[in-house]
């Protein structure tokens, strides 16, 4: 496991930055009037293609030899597993707190944490294989 660590901490902080941008446009959304449960699923649509990019040129780069759109039906599938995770977490927590925009972002969070590892492990292994541990930071 000492070789994942590295393309993990990189993951958790494309997670981060994923995270941003879905609880950012999420509370956008929902500020505006959106329904929480609708603008999740944008929200997400907006950060998974985020994620993907910033995984495929600095968490994972130089892995793979799919093509572009094989590599992003890739990630979308292993993100489509992680997002219904993340979803039924984030709606537990909307079912038991009062239903606001900063409370919809408290249950992305909770949502986003719970999928973290499964999708590490789903991109590392499905959507970039050939992991080689790189000297560059």
């Amino acid at each position: 496991m000492p070789g994942l660590s590295r393309p993990f901490l990189r993951f958790a902080v494309v997670g981060g930055v994923g995270f941003v941008v879905d609880a950012g446009a999420l509370y956008a959304f929902v500020s505006l009037g959106g329904d929480a449960f609708q603008s999740r699923i944008a929200s997400f649509a907006i950060a998974v293609t985020v994620t993907w990019l910033l995984n495929r040129i600095w968490t994972f780069s130089g892995r793979g030899a799919r093509t572009i759109p094989q590599e992003f039906a890739s990630y979308l599938a292993v993100q489509g597993v992680g997002i219904v995770l993340s979803y039924a977490v984030f709606a537990l927590v909307l079912s038991l707190i009062p239903m606001t925009a900063a409370n919809a972002v408290l249950a992305t969070a909770c949502g986003s944490a719970v999928a973290l590892i499964g999708n590490f492990f789903g991109a590392n292994r499905l959507v970039f294989p050939g992991y080689r541990p790189s000297s560059r930071p």
